[in-house]
């Protein structure tokens, strides 16, 4: 896989310390690091710690951290070397060799280079007694030695053989120092180079740390820039994970290790060191189709819904309940519920996703090479494609594939209906839904950095900035991802509140999924007149939000009467890019649709008004519970 041997520290997963030994093993990494309060809760000596370690192909590579060790006054200054002596103890113990003492945050540290320099001496000298080398680790929230290059100048300083540096790229990027300068050093004195990305947050150093780090990939940093410049050195190490995050220790230890392994597969492929390199994969160019499963009921409902936003029934197969729905480039699939093909699914659900990529078979084998799971041509629709949110499926649709109707998929053995019904058509110029905007991933939060690093790695997908948005009765956490062209959005939702829009998805459903499509539009007024006009069921947007559009954005009373006639919500950026949304009805309470219509280069999905809708959307069930039980008490 990679000459360089990768890691990971314990304190990366949760679980007990035999359950993450197991998964690190599994998920393929050679190497560890063990965390303190991991030995702390283990139960049995360290020889048997170990044995297992040996047993499961692992090599114990560092024993972490020394803590508030350096520049101290007495008393504290020389028990912290009657201490050191006891963790040599139990390093020779566990058979490792190399330890590190982080930069000391207690109060009580004394700002006096030349203290912390002996300090550090009178260890490493104690150290090199019994072979074990001492890295030296700038924390970015410590008392004094907060960066690198302090750190660096220190062991420079020191000249001691046993003593080097440990470079952490958190502490690295959180206080803006230099990466370029790294490949300054001399390789022999890195004695150990830790990996975490972040998400780009205006926090407190020590709180994004401890809350916030994931893997490389699944944060907003140039992790590979900052290992490009280790490897210039001439480093030629070990490479090891070091994440604190509370999501990811919610996860089974199982799918971290693995995301761990699959992100330094990406990264490593990035810089070109990955042997064999990942497979090009194929770029994503657009949606193909969204592929909806629901009971017969449900799929009337659908019909009607679709009808009136202006879709119509493109193929019918012969045999099978499928048809597919379409309006421009915007593609249904709709599916009668089948226990067997939906795998117990509830209905009504958005099941999968289509998108047109180059080649279906390169993305096929770069996803295997990232240990996802595959699906056959024979899955379904006849598509190569890859289990995905919350067991949707995500299908690769070959461009060069010539279909019915631009529908590429032959296999169904489709009938072309050409009906047409509901919306007028008279003219050419009639405003029409012309494709799929973008889509919404809700999941829980373990795994929401999971699917950051799929769709980097797997689609090449570029992330937005992160985005917290209130809702009533709590908060949710957004990143958006976009395919390079912009032509595929998703937005990847979740939340930490019980009582969140967000929360009653995720019970409601049971798993994670797809809350909502968003269909582009080139008239929204128009198309909302006339689709309301057939009957389309909108949800209901309060008067109250009305009134405080002219105050939020200057609008002219005509122009706020015209978006309230058709319960149109509005949003505009300062550069003057607009967006008008409506959404309808929810789906047998499962999912709905929404129409956009963009102005002026406007490229956010309008959260100002999520609060709004989520509001509106939860009056409409109450309103829907009270119609059909007009005698129960609402709660």
């Amino acid at each position: 896989m990679n000459s360089m041997q990768w890691s990971i520290a314990t304190c990366s997963l949760g679980g007990s310390l035999e359950e993450k030994l197991i998964a690190i093993a599994q998920a393929g990494f050679q190497a560890v690091e063990i965390y303190e309060e991991d030995i702390a809760g283990f139960m049995g000596t360290s020889k048997e710690l170990r044995a297992l370690a040996e047993d499961l192909g692992l090599k114990i590579v560092a024993l972490q951290p020394i803590r508030d060790y350096e520049a101290m006054p007495e008393p504290h200054r020389t028990q912290n070397r009657e201490r050191s002596e006891r963790w040599f103890d139990l390093m020779e113990e566990l058979g490792v060799n190399l330890t590190y003492v982080c930069s000391n945050t207690s109060p009580l540290a004394i700002k006096d280079p030349e203290l912390i320099a002996a300090d550090l001496y009178e260890l490493a000298e104690r150290a090199s007694k019994r072979g074990i080398r001492v890295g030296y680790e700038a924390l970015s929230w410590a008392r004094w030695v907060k960066d690198w290059p302090q750190a660096w100048e220190i062991v420079r300083k020191v000249g001691h053989p046993f003593l080097g540096i440990v470079l952490d790229s958190f502490h690295c990027f959180v206080r803006r120092n230099p990466v370029q300068d790294i490949s300054h050093l001399p390789p022999e004195k890195i004695f150990l180079v830790q990996l975490s990305d972040a998400p780009q947050l205006e926090m407190d150093p020590k709180a994004l740390s401890r809350h916030h780090r994931v893997m490389p990939g699944q944060g907003d940093w140039e992790i590979k820039n900052f290992v490009y410049s280790i490897l210039a050195s001439g480093y030629n190490g070990v490479f090891s994970l070091e994440i604190f995050n509370e999501w990811l220790r919610e996860a089974p230890p199982a799918f971290v290790a693995e995301d761990g392994i699959r992100s330094l597969k990406y990264l490593f492929d990035q810089l070109g060191l990955l042997v064999p390199s990942l497979p090009q994969g194929g770029r994503v160019q657009d949606f193909a189709f969204i592929e909806i499963v629901a009971e017969e009921d449900d799929l009337r409902e659908l019909k009607f819904l679709l009808d009136t936003l202006g879709f119509r029934p493109e193929c019918r197969h012969p045999v099978l309940e499928d048809e597919l729905w379409s309006s421009g480039k915007a593609r249904i699939l709709l599916r009668l519920f089948d226990d067997e093909s939906t795998s117990s699914r509830e209905a009504p659900s958005i099941v999968g996703m289509g998108i047109e990529v180059g080649s279906s078979s390169s993305l096929a084998a770069r996803t295997r090479e990232l240990g996802l799971t595959l699906l056959t041509k024979n899955s379904g629709t006849g598509f190569l494609g890859v289990e995905w949110v919350g067991g949707t499926k995500l299908y690769f649709c070959d461009l060069a594939v010539e279909g019915i109707y631009g529908f590429p998929n032959l296999h169904l053995g489709l009938h072309c209906t050409r009906s047409s019904r509901g919306i007028e058509r008279g003219s050419r110029h009639s405003p029409s839904i012309t494709r799929v905007d973008h889509l919404t991933n809700i999941v829980p939060r373990w795994e929401l950095y999971h699917w950051i690093l799929i769709y980097k790695a797997l689609l090449a997908f570029e992330v937005d900035a992160p985005v917290e948005i209130f809702d009533p009765y709590g908060l949710f956490y957004s990143r958006s991802l976009r395919s390079r062209g912009s032509l595929v959005r998703i937005a990847l939702n979740t939340t930490e509140g019980l009582r969140t829009h967000t929360s009653h998805f995720l019970r409601s459903l049971g798993h994670a999924g797809i809350e909502h499509v968003a269909f582009l539009t080139d008239d929204i007024f128009h198309l909302a007149e006339l689709s309301t006009k057939n009957g389309l069921p909108t949800l209901r947007i309060p008067s109250s939000y009305y009134r405080v559009l002219p105050a939020r954005f200057n609008l002219p009373s005509h122009e706020v009467e015209r978006l309230e006639a058709f319960n149109i919500l509005y949003d505009k950026t300062l550069d003057g890019g607009e967006f008008f949304h409506f959404y309808t009805s929810s789906v047998g309470g499962r999912f709905f649709f929404e129409v956009v219509e963009r102005r002026k280069g406007y490229a956010g999905y309008g959260a100002v008004n999520t609060a709004i809708r989520v509001n509106a959307q939860l009056y409409d069930v109450r309103f829907r519970e009270k119609e059909s039980s007009p005698n129960e008490r609402l709660v």
